[in-house]
């Protein structure tokens, strides 16, 4: 029996010395705190000449995905850590770098880009009175046709492109081959008539580009059946229409399209632009392919 309160007791003090050293000795453990990913990018410029290029570079740290986005840019999108960018066009634009971060937060790193106008696509600088616009997105025309749509009257159909004269886009029209002459038009997206009858007194202007030598007639109807025809040719260079390549500001005074055709509803305009073929074959050119944009009515046009 005093044997088994021995080995009690020596069980007991074993215990006590075990918790009292625990206790003596303060065990510490390495805490390492998270450190989150930050959002960082430069780009080679931000105010270029037309023509240059500008590289993006995302430097930021902790990455999981990436998207960078160039509106008016070439490319316009991509998810590499270093781009290079080119601006087919002048212009204000912005550049956005979208960051997912690997514990799943997300950050956002914006450029504002200027790019220079093309010197050669200068659009004239003149006083124009109050303007309307029919198809333009230039800022200084604030009533404009809400939606424009292309007709495709004779192989001869208007695509969308971003080869403007200014804004974004513009209308492309090219001869398919398919029909020895082509026809194709611009008119209201919504079906709606055009009423321009307050500018009987201004101008209609047409942005138009092409290095094609063919004939073209270029038609403004009406309901009704107006139909005013003007032709163009290369070598005329009516209204200052150069078959140069470049854009050109095709100023016609509204009483030209009335003189063309005198029963011309001018508040009742259909397709504002139609394009027709003129003489030869279509197919015999090398190049059969017209560009328009920007194309407004206005009050007067006077040199600043």
């Amino acid at each position: 029996m005093q044997l088994i309160r021995l080995k009690i007791r020596y069980i007991i003090s074993c215990v006590m010395m075990m918790f009292f050293a625990a206790c003596g000795e303060e065990e510490t453990f390495p805490i390492t705190l998270f450190e989150p990913g930050k959002i960082a990018a430069d780009a080679s410029g931000v105010d270029i000449k037309f023509g240059e290029y500008i590289i993006y570079t995302d430097r930021s740290t902790k990455v999981q995905s990436r998207n960078w986005a160039f509106p008016g840019g070439t490319p316009g999108t991509s998810t590499d850590s270093v781009v290079t960018v080119y601006y087919p066009l002048g212009g204000s634009f912005k550049a956005i770098l979208n960051v997912v971060f690997i514990d799943n937060q997300r950050g956002q790193h914006a450029f504002d880009i200027e790019v220079e106008p093309d010197p050669n696509n200068q659009i004239p600088d003149y006083d124009y009175g109050v303007t309307y616009g029919i198809y333009t997105e230039h800022p200084d025309i604030i009533s404009r046709l809400a939606l424009v749509r292309s007709v495709d009257m004779n192989h001869f159909p208007g695509i969308r492109v971003s080869d403007a004269f200014e804004g974004v886009e513009a209308y492309k029209f090219g001869a398919t081959g398919e029909s020895d002459w082509a026809m194709g038009a611009l008119e209201d997206g919504r079906g709606q008539y055009i009423d321009i009858s307050s500018f009987e007194n201004g101008y209609y202007h047409i942005g138009l580009k092409s290095s094609s030598l063919a004939p073209m007639l270029i038609r403004i109807r009406s309901a009704g059946g107006g139909n005013a025809v003007f032709e163009f040719t290369a070598s005329g260079e009516e209204y200052g229409f150069k078959r140069d390549g470049n854009w050109h500001l095709v100023s016609i005074p509204v009483a030209h399209i009335k003189q063309k055709d005198p029963n011309i509803n001018l508040a009742q305009i259909t397709e504002f632009i139609l394009f027709r073929s003129g003489s030869g074959d279509v197919r015999t050119f090398d190049n059969y392919t017209f560009f328009v944009d920007h194309v407004f009515v206005s009050e007067k046009m006077e040199e600043k």
